[in-house]
C-alpha cells in the first residue's frame, strides 16, 4: 500500500516536470520561429524608414524651389517698382518738355501776330493746310499784291505791229507780244506771273480758230466738226526725252482733219508765233510705218495725178511760184531708195520723202492786220486736193 501510494504521489511530479520541459522546448521553438519575423520587422522598419527619408528630401527640394520662386517674384516686383518709378520720371520729363514746347509755340504765335501787324499789306499769298497735310498756295486776287519775281526776266526788243483800229478777223497784237516774251523767258515762274496774259492770248486764239473751222468746213466738209478747244494743241512741252527742258512751246497751234487732232490722217495745220513764225500748212508731216508706205505706193502708182495737184495755180500762189517737188516742205527724207521700190523709179525723189505738205508763212504785220483770216483760208483751199488724195492712200 505504501509503495503504491508513493508511486501515485510522485506521478504528478514527473508529469509536471515533463510538461515544464515540453513547454520550455515549445518556447525555444517558438522563439526560434519568431526570430525571422523579428528580422523581417526590422528590415521592414528599415525600409519604411528609408521610404520616409525620400519624401523628406523631396520636400526639402520643393521648399528650396518655392523659396527660389519667392525670391524671383520679389526681384520682379522690385524691378517693376523701379520701372514704374522710371516711367514716372519720363512722364514728368515729357510733361515738362510739352509745357516748354507749348510756351515756345505760344511765343511763336505771339511773334507771328506782331509780325503780321507790323508787315500788314506786304504778303500776297497764304499757306492753307490740305487734307493730306501738305501746304497749298492761295493766290491773291489783287494784282497789286503779286509776288516779286525771284529772278530777272529778259525784255525783247522786237516790236509787234499794231493796226490803227481793232480788227476782228486777225490775231490780236497782245497775243504775239505774249509769245514773244515767252520765247525769251521760257520759265515756269514767268508763266505763272503772266498767267492773265496767257489766258487772254489763249482766248483770242480760240476765237480765231473758230472762224477758221467755219470757213474750212465749206471747202472740206470731211474734217471733223469739233469745238476749237478740241483742236488746239497743248502749250506744254513733253521734255521727258529731250535735251531741251524748256517747259513751254514757242507757238499756239491747232490741227484739223477727218479724225481730229490726234489722227494720222492728212489735215490742216495752223500755228501762231512772233517774229514771222506764223504759218498755215496742208498735208502730212514726217509720217512713218504702214501709213508712209501706202503713201509711197500711191505716189508710185499715180505719179501723174500727184504731180498735177502740186502744179496748180493755187499751189504756186501760196508757195511763191514753186511747184512739184519744190513746193513740198523738205522735212526728213531717206538718203537711198525706200525698201520695196526701184531706185530708178521716175518719182524716186518723191519716194525718199517723209513729209508731204505745203506751207505758207506770214509776217507779224499780216497776222495782226485785217484780212488775215481770208489769207489763211485761201491757203487751206489750195491744199484741199492734196489732203484728199493723201487720205485716200492712207485709208
Amino acid at each position: 500500500m505504501t509503495p503504491s501510494s508513493s508511486s501515485t504521489t510522485s506521478r504528478p511530479a514527473r508529469t509536471s516536470s515533463r510538461t515544464a520541459a515540453k513547454l520550455a522546448s515549445v518556447k525555444r521553438v517558438a522563439a526560434t520561429k519568431s526570430a525571422p519575423s523579428t528580422t523581417a520587422k526590422r528590415t521592414s522598419a528599415a525600409k519604411s524608414s528609408k521610404r520616409g527619408a525620400v519624401p523628406k528630401a523631396g520636400a526639402r527640394k520643393r521648399m528650396k524651389r518655392a523659396d527660389s520662386e519667392d525670391d524671383q517674384e520679389e526681384d520682379e516686383e522690385q524691378e517693376e517698382r523701379e520701372d514704374e518709378g522710371d516711367q514716372d520720371d519720363y512722364e514728368d520729363k515729357d510733361k515738362e518738355e510739352d509745357d516748354q514746347d507749348k510756351d515756345d509755340s505760344d511765343m511763336d504765335d505771339f511773334e507771328d501776330t506782331n509780325y503780321d501787324k507790323n508787315s500788314k499789306g506786304r504778303t500776297n499769298t497764304t499757306k492753307a493746310s490740305s487734307s493730306k497735310g501738305r501746304s497749298s498756295t492761295v493766290k491773291s486776287t489783287n494784282p497789286d499784291l503779286l509776288p516779286a519775281p525771284s529772278k530777272t526776266f529778259l525784255v525783247s526788243s522786237l516790236v509787234i505791229p499794231r493796226p490803227k483800229k481793232p480788227v476782228a478777223d486777225a490775231i490780236q497784237p497782245e497775243t504775239l507780244e505774249f509769245i514773244r516774251d515767252l520765247k525769251l523767258n521760257n520759265d515756269r515762274e514767268y508763266f505763272r506771273l503772266n498767267e492773265a496774259r496767257w489766258l487772254a492770248a489763249k482766248h483770242d486764239f480760240l476765237d480765231f480758230i473758230r472762224m477758221i473751222k467755219e470757213g474750212l468746213l465749206e471747202a472740206d466738209p470731211n474734217i471733223m466738226n469739233q469745238e476749237p478747244k478740241d483742236s488746239i494743241m497743248r502749250i506744254y512741252r513733253d521734255v521727258r526725252f529731250s535735251n531741251d527742258k524748256s517747259p513751254y512751246k514757242n507757238q499756239l497751234a491747232c490741227f484739223f482733219s477727218k479724225g481730229g487732232k490726234k489722227a494720222i490722217a492728212a489735215g490742216y495745220y495752223f500755228g501762231v508765233s512772233s517774229d514771222g513764225g506764223t504759218f498755215a500748212g496742208c498735208g502730212v508731216w514726217d509720217h512713218s510705218g504702214p501709213a508712209l508706205h501706202r503713201i509711197r505706193q500711191g505716189i508710185a502708182n499715180h505719179s501723174d495725178r500727184f504731180k498735177e495737184i502740186l502744179e496748180t495755180e493755187a499751189i504756186k500762189r501760196i508757195t511763191g511760184g514753186k511747184t512739184g517737188l519744190d513746193a513740198l516742205q523738205p522735212g526728213s527724207q531717206l538718203k537711198t531708195r525706200p525698201v520695196g521700190f526701184d531706185k530708178h523709179h521716175p518719182m524716186i525723189e518723191y519716194l525718199k520723202r517723209k513729209c508731204f505738205a505745203i506751207r505758207r508763212d506770214f509776217t507779224d504785220k499780216e497776222v495782226v492786220n485785217e484780212g488775215f483770216l481770208e489769207e489763211v483760208l485761201q491757203t487751206f483751199d489750195a491744199g484741199v486736193n492734196l489732203v484728199h488724195i493723201l487720205n485716200e492712200w492712207i485709208g
